[in-house]
């Protein structure tokens, strides 16, 4: 029989009408409940009880711990959050987990569990087959969609079908899975990270005054395949990057498409960037490269940028 730990952190699945709006009130118990008789042993951890607009980076380090901890008394999590910052948890969770070989299964719902037509018993479901499966490695399950930890992005607000997968395709529960090297938890941040997003009469102060407010990092947004403006625009930001780079402040290039990623290789402006130290985002989805970012910068000695985001070679994964 598998051992299953369901830990509850709060979120619209676990919230109740108040005066006020949804608040958090429903307990693990509320979920266990909800899953009704199964072949697995399920207990219940009441970690947080939050909307998860007001997760922050702590927060992932106190859960990342908790699996951690319970690491060998368990054959699979559940963790259960809130879907507005879910794909940044599910992003941290896969970073700071490095090479877990349980599953860790985060799922949550658009509507409270217990209501009317509420999608929460199906994501439970589908979260509870995915953390009893031989699948190792952390998962957010949601709306019929089983999707790696680094990524998932939302794109709906309101419907069920809440996220997809960005740059990987989505997990076959029936695939083998096996940890390469053995569990190592890395749970260090470094959160003096920004999000810059790229619009159009942008100055690229912004980027300076960020520097100046003591940032180690920041991820522009681009347009298209990465691109920022050059030596033909009003205002070049390539004098701006390479400030950056003498003031040790790493800057990652992405783009604010969707789909296929930064590829900063193709045209002059992108290529120029690089020569000045900017990294591409590759195809990770902005909530991941946040994650990934504040993860390598930790391991980067104060005073100096970080170098890759990969470990050894190849696309940030």
């Amino acid at each position: 029989m598998k051992k299953i730990l369901l830990i509850a952190t709060g979120g619209t699945i676990a919230s109740r009408e108040t005066e006020h709006g949804l608040r958090p009130a429903l307990s693990g118990e509320d979920m266990r409940a909800a899953l009704g008789a199964t072949g697995s042993a399920i207990e219940v951890i009441d970690l947080l009880a939050l909307d998860s607009t007001n997760i922050a980076p702590s927060h992932w380090q106190t859960i990342a711990r908790k699996v951690a901890d319970c690491r060998t008394d368990y054959d699979g999590f559940i963790i259960t959050h809130g879907t507005d910052t879910m794909a940044y948890t599910s992003a941290a969770l896969y970073y700071m987990l490095e090479q877990i070989d349980r599953p860790v299964i985060l799922t949550g719902s658009q509507r409270p569990l217990g209501t009317d037509g509420s999608d929460a018993e199906g994501n439970l479901r589908l979260a509870y087959e995915a953390a009893c499966s031989d699948f190792v490695g952390v998962c957010l399950a949601f709306g019929g969609r089983l999707i790696h930890g680094n990524a998932a992005k939302k794109i709906h607000s309101l419907a069920d079908d809440a996220f997809r997968s960005i740059g990987r395709a989505e997990i076959d529960l029936t695939a083998p899975s096996t940890p390469t090297v053995p569990f190592h938890l890395h749970d260090a941040l470094d959160t003096r990270v920004a999000v810059l997003r790229l619009y159009p009469g942008m100055k690229p102060i912004t980027i300076d005054a960020h520097i100046a407010a003591g940032y180690r990092g920041i991820i522009l947004e681009g347009y298209g395949l990465g691109s920022v403006p050059g030596d033909d625009a009003e205002e070049s930001f390539l004098p701006t990057l390479d400030r950056a780079r003498t003031r040790a402040c790493t800057i990652v290039l992405t783009t604010q498409c969707i789909y296929d990623g930064a590829d900063i290789s193709h045209y002059e402006v992108g290529v120029r960037a690089a020569e000045l130290g900017v990294l591409a985002g590759g195809t990770l989805p902005i909530e991941a490269l946040y994650v990934l970012l504040m993860q390598r910068l930790a391991e980067t000695p104060e005073g100096e940028t970080v170098k890759s985001l990969e470990k050894n070679s190849g696309e940030p994964r």
